[in-house]
Formats: structure tokens, C-alpha cells, sequence
């Protein structure tokens, strides 16, 4: 029960605001873990607080947290500035005081390097971040020549001294580590989600046309014996005509879904065009090519594309071509083309390989092959 609220608070934390601009989506992921850790952190320091004794320190270390969990609610409504300028306030004001009750051997000094560190790596403005870290850095001096002992050097043991200070360092490490991970952990999911947002179709999820054609380049410097098949959904246009683009979009969705599910491992699909298909099948023969696409073509038989109440029969024209049949890969990509055009031009719903170049050579319903045909 417990890790179930705690996921769902741990996500609910996590997620962005939805009309939040994808560029401020990294540093929104940073700053709301390290809220996280960071109230936690003031969590744990609390039996410290209590048992140097002084309540000044306990009572401001409560308002951090408080201030944490505001700054956390702040951040998750898009309030950003404001989440970090409190929090930072909040920290500097337990740091300044920490360090006027107790004297600079302490070392809470050194967490003014963690809000610094927040600063730079915020999204604030050029010229705010120079004006916060001037303020920073001028408290800090301020605070290691004037205010250092201006409370009164509240009276604890050489141990206990000793034993905060190594607390106190081992702590600004541990935070220093956390968020550097964290910027490098996001940065790297956001920098991976941005090149598969740059190379897919955002309606089906395969590969876009740059994409595909770049791993069809890769292949053939590669020299690899390469099999291109293109592939175009029969009566596309009178899909929209009749039932709506939203159902042309399912459909197109749904042969995406299928060919995926279906092709070999190593293969690989991208969307070409408005409802055009091009499969790369790498160290494959014609007649492996030909299985695959017969294998497409049955499953588009056994699973119709949900359409509400109804089912709607899906078939698609396909044109065959494999490498060794031009010199250029840009060559083999027009033949497939031609070969597809052909299919379409005798009636769709069939393949054109080897030796249907032609309207004239082609035979309704059979997928030729050079000299012989067989069925699809």
C-alpha cells in the first residue's frame, strides 16, 4: 500500500506540466529530484539539530523542509523561478545563521558551492544568474570575515565539532554527486528521446523517410546483399474519403504495428511517404524476400484493422527489388518504385519482383520472379 502511494507521489512529482515547451523538460526533471533529495537531506539532519541543541537551528531547519515541499508544489505548477529562489533563500538564511551561531570550522560554508551549483545549472536568465551568484558570493564573504561568530560561539565539544564538520563535508559531496548525476542521467534520456523524436514518424513510430534511408546507405557502403521492399496501402485515399482521416491514421498505424510485430530481427521499416512503406531486409535472397512478404500479406489477411464496431480488410501493393540489380542504391529504390506502380496499375493487393518491370509482364494476383511466378 505504502509503495504504491510512494510511486504514485514519486511520479506525480516527476511529471511535467503537459503544455510545459520540450527544451524545459531536462531542467524540470533536475530540479524536481533534487528537491526531492534535498528535502530528504533536511530530513535526516534533524536528530543532528537536536542533539547539538540549539533550538535556533532546529526551527529553521523545519522551515527548509517546509519551504522544500512549497518549492516542490511550486515547481510541479510551473512556477520554476519562485520554486528555486525560496529554496535557495530558505538554505542560505539556516547556512548563514549555522555559521554565526557556530563559527566557520564547522563548515556549513561549503553548501553555498551546492546553490551555487544550482544556480548555474538553472534556467534562469544570463544576467540572473550573475546577479544571484554576486549575491552569493558576497554573503559568503561576508560571512567568513564579519558575521562568523557574531551569535556568540555557541559552546560544543572539539569531538562533536569535529563530527559535524565531517558531516557537513561528507553531506555537500554526496549532494554534489546527486545532482551532477542527475544532470548527466536526464540530459542523456532527453538527448536520446530528441534523436528517436528525429528519426521516427510521429503517427506510426517506425522510422521516417531520412531515417530509413540512412540505415539503406549504412547497408550498402556495407555491401551487404540488401532487399528492398516498398510498400503502398490499396485505396488509401477512399479509407479518408469514407470513414475520416482519423481512421486513415488507425489504419496506417495499424500496418505499422503489424509489419513490425512481423519482420525479422535486423529488418527495419520506415514510412516513406503518405501510406508508403519501405522494409530493409539485410543478407536476404529473393526468395527470402518473397516469404517475408508473404508472410506480411497473411497477417494483414488474419488481422483486419479495427475500425469501432467493424473490421476493415487491409492489402497492400508491394514492389520488390534487391541490390545486385543496380549499381546505385538509389537505383534499386526506383525499380522497387516502378515494380510497386506496376503492382498498383494491375489491381493492387500484389507483389512485382524480378522481371515485372513492365504492366505487360506482370499477371494479376502472382508475384513474378524473373523466368517463373508464384503465388502470394
Amino acid at each position: 500500500m505504502y509503495s504504491g502511494v510512494l510511486r504514485s507521489f514519486w511520479m506525480r512529482v516527476l511529471s511535467p506540466p503537459v503544455d510545459l515547451a520540450p527544451e524545459r523538460r531536462r531542467s524540470f526533471q533536475i530540479f524536481a529530484r533534487t528537491y526531492l533529495f534535498v528535502t530528504a537531506v533536511h530530513v535526516a539532519f534533524m536528530p543532528l539539530f537536536l542533539w547539538v541543541g540549539i533550538p535556533l537551528l532546529t526551527g529553521l531547519n523545519l522551515l527548509c523542509i517546509a519551504v522544500n515541499v512549497l518549492a516542490i508544489r511550486l515547481h510541479c505548477h510551473g512556477y520554476f523561478v519562485l520554486a528555486l529562489l525560496i529554496k535557495l533563500a530558505a538554505a542560505a538564511i539556516l547556512i548563514t545563521v549555522a555559521s554565526m551561531l557556530l563559527g566557520n570550522d564547522i563548515g556549513f560554508e561549503y553548501y553555498f558551492f551546492i546553490i551555487l551549483f544550482e544556480i548555474l545549472i538553472s534556467d534562469l536568465s544570463r544576467p540572473q544568474k550573475l546577479l544571484l551568484s554576486g549575491i552569493l558570493m558576497s554573503l559568503f564573504l561576508a560571512m567568513i570575515h564579519w558575521l562568523s561568530g557574531l551569535l556568540g560561539s555557541w559552546s560544543l565539544g572539539e569531538p562533536a565539532r569535529e563530527l559535524l564538520h565531517a558531516v557537513n563535508l561528507a553531506t555537500v559531496f554526496i549532494l554534489i554527486t546527486f545532482i551532477a548525476m542527475q544532470v548527466y542521467s536526464v540530459s542523456e534520456t532527453t538527448e536520446r528521446r530528441f534523436r528517436s523524436d528525429a528519426s521516427r514518424d510521429s503517427l506510426t513510430g517506425v522510422y521516417n523517410r531520412r531515417a530509413i534511408i540512412e540505415c539503406a546507405e549504412a547497408l550498402w557502403e556495407q555491401r551487404r546483399s540488401l532487399a528492398l521492399l516498398l510498400l503502398d496501402a490499396d485505396h488509401f485515399k477512399q479509407i479518408n474519403d469514407t470513414y475520416g482521416h482519423s481512421a486513415g491514421d488507425k489504419v496506417l498505424r495499424h500496418i505499422a504495428q503489424l509489419l513490425q510485430r512481423t519482420l525479422r530481427e535486423g529488418d527495419s521499416i520506415g514510412r516513406v511517404g503518405g501510406e508508403e512503406f519501405l522494409i530493409l531486409l539485410p543478407d536476404t535472397s529473393c526468395d527470402e524476400a518473397l516469404s517475408v512478404a508473404s508472410r506480411l500479406r497473411d497477417q494483414l489477411v488474419a488481422q483486419p484493422c479495427p475500425l469501432g464496431k467493424r473490421t476493415l480488410p487491409v492489402t497492400l501493393s508491394m514492389g520488390l527489388a534487391l541490390s545486385y540489380e543496380d549499381k546505385a542504391l538509389q537505383g534499386v529504390i526506383d525499380l522497387a518504385d516502378r515494380r510497386l506502380y506496376v503492382a498498383k496499375s494491375a489491381g493492387r493487393d500484389q507483389l512485382v519482383a524480378e522481371g515485372g518491370d513492365s504492366l505487360e509482364t506482370m499477371v494479376h494476383g502472382e508475384i513474378f520472379t524473373g523466368s517463373s511466378s508464384r503465388e502470394v
